[in-house]
């Protein structure tokens, strides 16, 4: 790959990767047309992903702490009521025992918890097939029409009022159950985690940071099970400095519009990233059939 291409696929993932439209999609489609393939791609798409989740958590670093934070304050209470637990039983007392889920960032550190679980066992699970699914165009064109189909949907929903505090945990874990779906190329991880959000009555304001904190643990893993596919990788030094450099267009991309881009899923339409999803599906699929 040459260093122009590795500019614009870091452009584009940078951008996509924040949008309702699938930026692994994307990659296969572009990897496609110019014929990237085998571990140096990967190991490409790998820098893209830590790029654009480093531009995660630097948008939503105050966010990210508040909840890490709490974490610790439940981890800490949960021991307490042990103790408690353990005390009432040997005295007889009754002592109270601490409130572990009070405050809306209490509830929404417990909320990403209750997601991460059914993201990582979707994760693994699926890890096989994800692969198989990455290098066809067919499972890439059906991704984006299923991505298209719930956008469409997400237009007609109406708008929740459900801040963190209202949320269930069933909402959690259906959310995360979309994000370890997102894993598959085509589905677009933001599109189909607001959609339900949505349909779950979430704010659109929660539904919009709740999938992106939940993406960061959802890169993670797929972080994880990417390079444990790497193997035996060589590179040139002019070949790494070039997927640097893309890596890095991605990730400044993705943090100078991560901000405004959230802005605007708080009041956008989603029909126009339906035809968008729904034509490159039918490219991927004409391309795989040429």
């Amino acid at each position: 790959m040459d260093f122009i291409r590795a500019m614009l696929i870091g452009i584009v993932h940078g951008v996509t990767a924040f949008l309702p439209v699938s930026s692994s999609g994307h990659a296969g489609l572009i990897g496609d047309l110019w014929g990237m393939q085998g571990a140096e791609e990967l190991f490409f798409e790998v820098m893209l992903h830590v790029s654009t989740l480093l531009a995660v958590v630097a948008a939503f670093w105050k966010d990210i702490t508040k909840v890490a934070a709490e974490l610790i304050l439940i981890c800490m209470d949960l021991i307490t009521n042990v103790r408690i637990f353990i005390e009432n039983k040997k005295t007889g007392a009754d002592k109270r025992y601490q409130k572990i889920s009070g405050t809306n960032y209490r509830k929404m550190t417990l909320l990403l918890v209750t997601a991460a679980g059914p993201m990582a066992l979707l994760g693994m699970l699926s890890r096989r097939l994800v692969q198989i699914a990455f290098g066809s165009l067919l499972a890439i064109g059906i991704g984006f029409l299923m991505s298209a189909i719930l956008l469409f949907v997400m237009d007609h929903i109406a708008r929740g009022a459900k801040i963190p505090k209202d949320m269930t945990y069933d909402n959690a874990i259906w959310m995360g159950v979309c994000q370890g779906m997102a894993a598959f190329p085509g589905i677009s991880r933001v599109g189909v985690s607001m959609a339900v959000g949505l349909l779950c009555g979430l704010n659109r304001k929660v539904a919009v940071k709740f999938t992106f904190l939940t993406a960061i643990p959802a890169v993670c893993g797929a972080l994880i099970l990417e390079l444990g596919q790497l193997g035996t990788l060589s590179l040139t030094g002019r070949q790494f400095g070039t997927y640097l450099c893309g890596a890095l267009v991605a990730g400044i991309t993705g943090f100078l519009l991560i901000r405004r881009l959230a802005q605007y899923l708080l009041r956008a339409r989603f029909r126009g990233f339906a035809c968008y999803s729904f034509l490159l599906g039918i490219v991927a699929i004409v391309c795989k059939f040429r």
